[in-house]
């Protein structure tokens, strides 16, 4: 039996890289068929099927998704798993090439097992100092050699055994036993499992700058963004300045891999510290995330719909785009404000439904795309409470993000960035303010604010953008901007001493700002759209511009 000595010295690789190959291979495979099923199968069902026995047959269906999933998943790590012991078994096979070629070029001898002589001094006397010097000279250079090879042989068992251990991590349960959703759930941990006994590190992402994670992703080969898409979508799907098409697979992955790990019990591994109340929080929310998107996976072009965002912990957190926002040429951001939770996700998509059409019927035929940005935690109001709701704290920790979002938008883009507009609905007005008056500014084109409380700042141009670029719109009958603008949020921004413009608002109340009109959309929707799609919306004069004598004080706080 050959020597592991002789094997690594002789040993061919290349089936090692083909398997490797067509793991991947397999791994795209299924990532296509992930897609195909979605938006031939059950997008167009969830469009009109309806009752038991379609609740009975789409738990089915999505479970086959789910176990595509995670068939596409296993099989880049394992794709990984074995181009990584390649790679270390071929330097380990360099490294003793080169160590033998250096001991035979100092004239020592290297038999079929490795073993390292020296003939050189097998014919000098051994009584003669000047002999017994060049013996140990020799000794000496000669153990450097025998190490060098025990460690190139050392490093090649390692390497072998790393990745029979990550191999054992990926066992394939999900492939040979159809009624396993442990195997399922188990998945992502499984493969952080092999991923670590392999050392194969997370990717290093540019942190809090998109503009160097765009080039980041630009700069990787199109293997290497499969595979990080794949082995680590959390990481991708967050980062602002990925392509938006990027980072709604890789959250997509991320959604249905917490969902699993959640349903089969394993929570304590993904979120350690949670309580049952709090996860089973959690799962409520992911549910409501995942249910929304899948009842969107026939919609038509333009209306499909992107998650570039989401966070399970308490309220919830989603960031949704409709429409792709790398090609529009025109991009709204709606802030929604106090209350906004994750059951709401579904109402917060029906507003930019609204305002997309809106845009779209004032853009000349450009393209729109709307993104709801629940990147926060909106406040809640509560008659015990004002602090949350009352105060500006909420609005400055949501402000970096939202500026981030608004860079990675920019940097996503294809070509020359969307003109964007960034829409602060009630407390998201205060967000808006605050990410435009803070740092180097929004970077938005336009700021809309609707039922407005205050925006942290006194005047339009502390928004550091020309103040003919913000536009402000409140209904006559709006109980919360009435009352609640003027105190602790800031300057009312309707009146004429804040700056920007008015524009005309024909719905009613606090929620009222995208309701059709009885022949299409309101005026108040109507506005909004033109303003997303770069034309001039209907003006109104502001009226007033004294601040009350008691702004920004709220009795007993």
């Amino acid at each position: 039996m050959a020597s592991d000595f002789s094997r690594l010295m002789k040993q061919d690789f290349s089936d090692l890289e083909a398997a490797a190959k067509s793991w991947r291979g397999l791994s795209t495979t299924m990532d296509s068929l992930t897609d195909r099923h979605r938006r031939q199968v059950t997008g167009p069902l969830h469009q009109s099927w309806k009752g038991d026995d379609a609740d009975a047959a789409f738990f089915y269906l999505e479970d086959v998704e789910s176990r595509i999933g995670v068939v596409e998943t296993e099989a880049m790590a394992i794709a990984e798993v074995l181009n990584t012991t390649r790679f270390w078994m071929e330097q380990s096979q360099t490294d003793l090439r080169n160590a033998v070629r250096r001991a035979e070029q100092d004239g020592f001898a290297v038999d079929n097992d490795g073993w390292v002589s020296d003939p050189t001094t097998s014919g000098l006397p051994r009584q003669d100092p000047d002999a017994q010097q060049i013996i140990a000279d020799r000794s000496a250079l000669l153990g450097e050699h025998r190490a060098a090879i025990d460690e190139a042989l050392a490093a090649a068992h390692k390497a072998s055994n790393d990745g029979a251990r990550a191999l054992a991590e990926l066992n394939g349960d999900i492939l040979t036993d159809p009624l396993s959703h442990d195997a399922a759930a188990e998945s992502a941990q499984d493969v952080k499992d092999a991923m670590k006994a392999v050392g194969v590190q997370a990717p290093q992402i540019p942190a809090d700058d998109p503009k160097a994670a765009a080039d980041w992703w630009k700069a990787l080969s199109p293997e290497e963004r499969q595979t990080y898409t794949t082995l680590y979508p959390k990481q991708i799907g967050a980062t602002d300045g990925l392509p938006s098409d990027v980072r709604d697979d890789a959250n997509r992955t991320a959604l249905a891999q917490e969902i699993n790990l959640i349903q089969e019990g394993n929570w304590d591994e993904g979120f350690p510290g949670d309580t049952d109340e709090t996860v089973n929080r959690r799962l409520s929310n992911l549910q409501v995330l995942n249910d929304r998107l899948e009842a969107a996976d026939a919609a038509p072009k333009g209306k499909e719909l992107y998650l570039l965002g989401y966070d399970s912990k308490d309220d919830g957190r989603a960031i949704i785009a409709m429409g792709n926002p790398d090609t529009a040429a025109h991009t709204g951001i709606l802030v929604p404000g106090t209350n906004t939770n994750m059951d709401a996700v579904p109402g917060q998509l029906e507003r930019i439904d609204r305002l997309q059409s809106a845009a779209e019927s004032r853009s000349n035929g450009e393209s729109v795309a709307m993104v709801t940005w629940l990147g926060y935690d909106a406040p809640e109001a509560s008659a015990t409470d004002f602090t949350s709701v009352g105060g500006t704290g909420r609005a400055e920790d949501a402000a970096p993000d939202l500026r981030q979002f608004v860079a990675g938008s920019h940097a996503a883009h294809d070509g020359s960035p969307s003109h964007t507009t960034v829409i602060g609905h009630s407390y998201g007005s205060t967000v808006v303010g605050a990410a435009a008056a803070g740092g180097s500014g929004l970077g938005a084109d336009d700021v809309v604010a609707v039922g407005s409380p205050g925006m942290t700042v006194d005047e339009a141009e502390d928004l550091q953008m020309d103040p003919e670029h913000v536009w402000v719109g409140t209904a006559e009958d709006d109980a919360v901007a009435d009352n609640t603008s003027d105190y602790t949020l800031g300057r009312d921004p309707t009146l004429g001493g804040f700056g920007g413009n008015n524009f005309e608002v024909d719905t009613h109340g606090h929620s009222g700002y995208w309701d059709s009109g009885p022949y299409g959309p309101s005026e108040s929707l109507d506005n909004q759209g033109a303003i997303i799609a770069g034309r001039q919306p209907t003006e109104v004069p502001k009226e007033g511009s004294e601040m009350p004598p008691d702004a920004y004080v709220v009795p007993g706080l």
